[in-house]
C-alpha cells in the first residue's frame, strides 16, 4: 500500500488538525505521515516547538516526519530531529551570497538570467544532497514563481540532472515525487530509474481534497515502469520517554 508522507497539519501551515487527519486518513484507507514544516519561517522553529510538535504527534498513530528548508537556519539539534522516523529536505530559496536570498514564492522576485539560475541551482542542491542528513528530498527541480511556467526537464540539461540524481543515490536519499506540483518530471524520473535512485510518493497536502492525491505520482511510475521495490517507506521508531 502507498503511504502519502508529505502531509501537512495544522501544527504549521495546514488546515487540518492531527485529528481530522487521522480520520480522514481512516476513511479513504490512506496511510499518511505528518511532514509539517520545521524551519524559522514557520511555528516549529526551536527545541522547545519541536518538542511539542513531537508530543503533539505520540497522540496518534501517523508517521512521524518534518520538512526542513534547506539552507535555512535551524535552532533544532541533529539529536532532537533524529527522534523523528523521516526527515524531508526541500528547497524553498536559493542564496546567492551571504546577505542575499532569492525565495521562491515571493512574487516581486524576477531573474533575468535563467541558465545562472538553474547551474546556482544544481550547485547548491548536489552540496545539500551531499552534506545534509536527509532521507527525502523534498518537490525535486520546483522552482521559483518566475519559472514555474516553464517545463524542468527543458530547464535542467541532461548532465546536471544526472549530477543531482546521482548526489541523492549516493548518500542514499529518495527523490519525491509531488502531487500538488507534478514534480519531477519525465527526464528526471528516467535518470532515477537508469541510477536506481529511491523514490518517495507524497501529495503536499494542506487540506482534505490534496492529501492522498496520487494521480501524477501514480501516472508517472507507470509511464516510466519505475521499480515499486524502490519506494520508499520509513520504518516506524519507538517514540522517546
Amino acid at each position: 500500500m502507498f503511504v502519502d508522507l508529505h502531509v501537512h497539519s495544522d501544527l504549521s501551515d495546514g488546515f487540518m488538525s492531527l485529528a481530522e487527519i487521522q480520520s480522514f486518513s481512516g476513511k479513504h484507507y490512506t496511510p499518511v505521515g505528518i511532514a509539517d514544516h520545521i524551519s524559522p519561517y514557520h511555528k516549529i522553529r526551536d527545541e522547545k516547538t519541536f518538542a511539542d510538535y513531537l508530543k503533539a504527534l505520540s497522540k496518534f498513530d501517523f508517521l512521524r516526519g518534518g520538512e526542513i528548508c534547506l539552507g535555512a537556519e535551524l535552532e533544532i539539534s541533529r539529536e532532537s530531529l533524529d527522534k523523528l522516523d523521516y526527515l524531508i529536505g526541500s528547497v524553498h530559496a536559493i542564496k546567492f551570497e551571504r546577505s542575499l536570498t532569492l525565495f521562491f514564492f515571493d512574487q516581486r522576485v524576477r531573474f533575468p538570467d535563467a541558465p545562472f539560475f538553474i547551474n546556482l541551482y544544481t550547485e547548491q542542491i548536489v552540496r545539500f544532497l551531499e552534506t545534509e542528513k536527509m532521507d527525502i528530498l523534498g518537490h525535486p527541480t520546483l522552482m521559483p514563481l518566475f519559472l514555474q511556467n516553464r517545463n524542468p526537464d527543458e530547464l535542467f540539461s541532461d548532465e546536471q540532472t544526472a549530477r543531482i540524481v546521482e548526489a541523492g543515490v549516493k548518500n542514499n536519499v529518495a527523490f519525491e515525487i509531488s502531487g500538488r506540483w507534478r514534480l519531477p518530471g519525465e527526464k528526471f524520473l528516467r535518470e532515477c530509474q537508469k541510477q536506481g535512485a529511491r523514490i518517495s510518493l507524497g501529495s503536499d497536502g494542506h487540506s482534505p481534497e490534496a492529501i492522498g492525491n496520487f494521480d501524477y505520482p501514480l501516472m508517472m511510475i507507470d509511464k516510466i515502469g519505475l521499480d515499486r521495490g524502490l519506494i520508499f517507506v520509513p520504518e516506524k521508531r519507538t517514540p522517546s520517554a
